[in-house]
């Protein structure tokens, strides 16, 4: 088995690295407690890449609503509304809709 092969066979054993002991650990990873060479770190950067999170791409509208979900931001929006349709439509179109609110509560 050739080195390469070696090492791309530390991704496919499913060892629990937190409960072997240190010098076990050094073992399965192929190093030793001195670190790495850099052609060692070179070799696995190119086997294995950099060790980072893949960065998720949101969407900023999608952020923006976000913000908006939850019972304060609802409380605003209904008081609002309210606050336009009593401006105009007056007291007569706001016990409609409390009517119609009743009637489909029911």
């Amino acid at each position: 088995m050739t080195d390469t092969e070696a090492l791309k066979a530390i991704t496919t054993e499913n060892i629990d690295l937190e409960n072997v002991p240190v010098e076990e650990v050094f073992q399965h990873l192929k190093c030793t407690k001195e670190g790495l060479t850099s052609n060692e770190v070179q070799e696995r950067l190119n086997l294995f890449g950099y060790n980072k999170l893949e960065e998720k791409k949101e969407s900023k509208i999608l952020k923006f609503l976000g913000f908006m979900w939850n019972p304060l931001s609802w409380v605003m929006e209904a008081a609002a509304i309210m606050a336009i349709g009593l401006a105009h439509g007056g007291v007569r179109l706001f016990t409609s809709f409390l009517r119609l609110h009743m009637y489909i509560g029911k």
